[in-house]
């Protein structure tokens, strides 16, 4: 049977009474070398094995596999059992919108697998025209390019912050998170981009994946990395750069060797978590630890996450493990996403499910990096993950008494056009806020104080929908509030019993319950070990 014949289209008579589904849990359990429930699906999988010449135990590690039975067509959704999407995954894909939900993310949990599936089809469709760019990475100001005799511009980077640029090497990408950051360069079909915005379907065509004009970017690049000395760090990005192949890969690193003011090297990928985790094999290791160790270059992995499905997949689990023990770092970088990690109208919900996550992670060994507001959240109310809702989940997962420190994320960020914009936990967050209820947009105008050889004030300008609730009061930061419940008077009052508890601590431990009792501190009796 030819490859063609065979694909996600055209393997439900195949399957008989199976949805494809059950055909890809089959797959990944002889993959991972347990036994599956059902073997009659055996038959299916020997001539998907014959087809792709690949064995049957390893098919799920085959990105062929991963490839030609991912869902690129809103019908093949009725084959996973994911009917109620597929209206809105059509009005998405009819505006232009590319689908992509590999295998291996559709066996994932229900808020995992929403990640994956086309939604709002106008969101990159230029009426929002925060979704479009919503980072500032492709507009012209903050673009690193190369320009010819003929004056015709390549474009090898992009620059936001003074030390270190973002080195997009492709626009390509398999995995299909709805959300991308990279917003309709990544997930708008060219032609559909061609028509909104020319300017960035010009640069969507230089991002191919020839891999000869990969190189000769990353060559490109070097040269104007060892003519500005102030810049330290790349971040290699895509897309999805380990579409390219290992040896290509290289070679771009081998470019990197000589940039000479460099001395770190990072990798923003979704190979680890979220279905490529079988590009992180002993050769890509192998070649990310010698660069290491002949360059004295930081190398450093930039892991996208966003649910604990993913943290606690058995092959995320085995990537990871090869990383580690070639002494590579891992970050996570993960996006708040409203009805995925986070519920704005469930603070409990959202609290939880972010501390799953950093509990997953730090039993892991990857480092919990950063955490973003997702930065279409100011696209649309539906979005919408409002800052101020965030702060108050912050307050509670930077509680120390619970949970090890090594689990705390590093940062909470705001990726916007300004740069990066830190959110603290409250009650500590401040800003002053313009509340318009004729546009329904909520303005804030957030204060950061530099030092930079002076002590400066800058101010971050971020929008977003007016959210009853969350972003409406005008007074939020005159009048503290907290779960529009607990009054400054309350606060007020609740401090003056715990300093006079406090007072009436002599050594007693009975007055010491008292004292934390009166302040809420859990107090921890501890029994001693008897051998």
């Amino acid at each position: 049977m030819v490859e063609s014949r065979l694909n996600l289209s055209n393997i439900e008579q195949e399957l008989g009474e199976h949805s494809a589904r059950d055909f890809f849990t089959h797959t990944q359990a002889r993959y991972l070398g347990k036994i599956p429930e059902d073997q009659t699906l055996d038959s299916v999988l020997d001539t998907v094995s014959q087809q792709l010449q690949t064995p049957p135990d390893l098919l799920w590690a085959s990105q062929k596999f991963q490839l030609l039975f991912r869902a690129t067509k809103p019908e093949h959704l009725r084959l996973l059992d994911l009917e109620e999407y597929v209206d809105e995954a059509e009005a998405a894909v009819n505006a232009g919108r590319v689908m992509s939900l590999l295998p291996y993310n559709a066996l994932m949990g229900e808020t995992t697998i929403r990640k994956y599936l086309p939604s709002r089809p106008d969101k990159f469709s230029g009426n929002w025209r925060h979704s479009m760019d919503p980072y500032g990475i492709f507009r012209g100001m903050d673009r690193v390019t190369a320009v010819d005799d003929d004056g015709n511009e390549t474009y090898l980077a992009t620059r936001k912050f003074p030390y270190a640029v973002l080195a997009n090497i492709t626009e390509a990408c398999h995995i299909g998170c709805d959300g991308c950051y990279k917003g309709s360069m990544v997930r708008t079909a060219l032609s559909s981009l061609a028509e909104v915005y020319p300017e960035y379907a010009q640069i969507k065509r230089q991002l191919n994946t020839q891999e000869k004009r990969a190189e000769r970017q990353a060559e490109l690049l070097t040269q104007w990395l060892n003519q500005n000395p102030e810049v330290d760090t790349i971040v290699i990005s895509g897309g999805e750069p380990t579409l390219f192949s290992n040896s290509a890969l290289e070679k771009i690193l081998e470019q990197y060797r000589q940039a000479e003011h460099v001395g770190v090297v990072r990798m923003c990928t979704s190979s680890v978590f979220q279905g490529m985790w079988y590009r992180v094999d002993d050769e890509f290791v192998q070649m990310l630890q010698d660069f290491e160790r002949e360059t004295g270059k930081q190398f450093y992995i930039n892991a996208h996450v966003t649910d604990d499905y993913q943290l606690s997949a058995p092959e995320a689990k085995m990537a990871v493990e090869k990383l580690e023990r070639a002494g590579i770092t891992l970050h996570l970088q993960m996006p708040l996403q409203e009805g995925i990690n986070f519920q704005r109208n469930n603070i409990a919900w959202s609290v939880d499910k972010l501390k799953r996550i950093s509990k997953l992670a730090y039993g892991l060994g990857v480092i919990p990096y950063k955490m973003i507001v997702d930065m279409h959240s100011p696209s649309h109310p539906d979005l919408t993950v409002p800052i101020e809702t965030v702060t108050r989940v912050i307050g509670f997962l930077d509680q120390h008494e619970h949970h090890s420190d090594h689990e705390r994320w590093q940062a909470y960020n705001v990726l916007h056009e300004q740069g990066n914009l830190y959110l603290t936990a409250y009650p500590h967050f401040t800003a002053v806020k313009d509340v318009d209820t004729e546009s329904q947009r909520v303005t804030y105008f957030i204060p950061k104080v530099e030092f930079d050889g002076r002590k400066r004030v800058v101010v971050h300008t971020y929008e977003e929908p007016l959210i009853h609730g969350h972003n409406d009061n005008p007074y939020s930061f005159k009048r503290l509030l907290f779960f529009s419940q607990i009054s400054d008077r309350d606060v007020r009052q609740k401090i003056k019993q715990v300093r006079k508890a406090y007072r009436k601590m002599n050594g007693d431990p009975q007055t010491i319950r008292d004292f934390y009792k009166e302040s809420g501190i859990e107090y921890a009796e501890n029994k001693p070990l008897r051998i």
